[in-house]
């Protein structure tokens, strides 16, 4: 399923770009993706405590794989919007139904490394999907390239229903009956009202988190598409990206559970927030290339931070629905980010702000958020 949404991440921009429309209009399409995330996060929580886990899945997947059937056929930018939309929407009932199973099943000084893997595993997807959608584009055209993503989302619907079974002996244990009473208009202000210092804080962070990681990966199309280079160019780049990054995941896992989760997102957001300072004084496809790796090397190194820290912060009685709401914060600054791009007047001043935004975001992770790592760690000596 991730190596259709990485295929779409490359393709997509340059799609809205080859149909002859601007580069704003291309970051606002994009921006679709997060604003289906953040409009599904409230629902597909209730949905969750009330149906369970594989439902939800099931649901996220198919609106993926219908999202990008009708890009398939669709030759409006308007039309193209909608499906990004729904397709996003589907993203993020898919991730927070996995980000809910895992919370359950995973105890907390282990969580890091699950959550770590579940990023990794996202990762391999990153390093298939851009070349594997670049070179399809090359070959078959942008048409057959979103029918194949429908195809791989309705093929990932099979071991979903096989495998995914509902919670049993989970860690976290189901309060379900003791749960307040929510609906779609009061979860939000409630949730956001009763955790406000977390989201004040922890939720600063993961909204600037969000924001200059989906700046990244549009931005590097952008870049390489204003270097003149073509969609299996810059599908090559953005998998190079993922090699990096799938390098440095296993590192991610060991720091979250053995010396912080602050030192892992730390580490993460200011080496993106540098890779953002330093990618508009690349005019090569060298330097392309070097200054894109390290962007994928210090998203890496924060793989699985913000699951691991909405899980850690999560209430027992509330898990699902706080999720939810924490999902919302990090899809806000995931859509916020390609909107920003969408208006700047040149994408040097989107490049700077999201350097910007990302050294605020780090500089809120060390002086504000409190460590969630238990002191007594059992993996320690491992």
């Amino acid at each position: 399923m991730t190596t259709g949404q990485m295929a779409l991440v490359v393709i997509l921009p340059l799609y809205i770009l080859d149909s002859g429309n601007s580069l704003g209009a291309a970051a606002l399409v994009f921006a679709m993706r997060s604003l289906g995330s953040m409009a599904v996060n409230l629902p597909a929580s209730l949905a969750l405590a009330r149906f369970g886990v594989r439902p939800v899945m099931l649901a996220g997947v198919f609106m993926i794989g219908f999202g990008a059937l009708v890009l398939a056929i669709s030759n409006s930018t308007f039309r193209i919007a909608l499906a990004t939309l729904v397709f996003g929407a589907g993203m993020g009932s898919w991730l927070l139904a996995r980000m809910s199973y895992i919370t359950q099943k995973m105890a907390i000084h282990r969580r890091g490394k699950a959550m770590s893997v579940l990023a990794g595993i996202q990762r391999l997807g990153m390093l298939v999907g851009p070349v594997a959608g670049g070179l399809g584009v090359q070959v078959l055209g942008y048409q057959s390239v979103f029918l194949l993503i429908a195809i791989s989302a309705a093929a990932t619907l099979i071991p979903i229903y096989l495998f995914c079974q509902p919670v049993t002996g989970n860690v976290v244990p189901d309060n379900s009956a003791v749960q307040p009473a929510y609906n779609v208009l009061t979860l939000a202000p409630k949730i956001l009202y009763k955790y406000r210092k977390v989201f004040l804080r922890a939720g600063l962070f993961v909204f600037c988190l969000q924001f200059v990681r989906e700046q990244r990966r549009l931005l590097i199309t952008l870049w390489g598409a204003s270097l003149g280079l073509d969609a299996d160019a810059i599908g090559f780049a953005v998998s190079l990206t993922s090699i990096a990054d799938m390098l440095t995941f296993p590192v991610a896992g060991y720091l979250m559970d053995n010396k912080g989760r602050k030192i892992s997102g730390m580490l993460c957001i200011f080496t993106m927030a540098l890779m953002m300072i330093l990618l508009p004084f690349t005019g090569s496809y060298g330097a392309f290339l070097l200054v894109a790796m390290l962007s994928g090397a210090g998203n890496g190194l924060g793989s699985g931070i913000m699951l691991t820290l909405g899980a850690d912060f999560a209430p027992e009685q509330e898990l699902n629905q706080f999720l939810g709401v924490w999902r919302m914060f990090c899809d806000l600054g995931a859509m916020t980010g390609p909107l920003f791009t969408s208006i700047a007047t040149s994408l040097l001043i989107a490049f700077n702000t999201t350097a910007v935004v990302g050294i605020l975001g780090g500089i809120a992770l060390w002086r504000l958020v409190e460590e969630t790592l238990p002191k007594a760690n059992p993996d320690s000596e491992e």
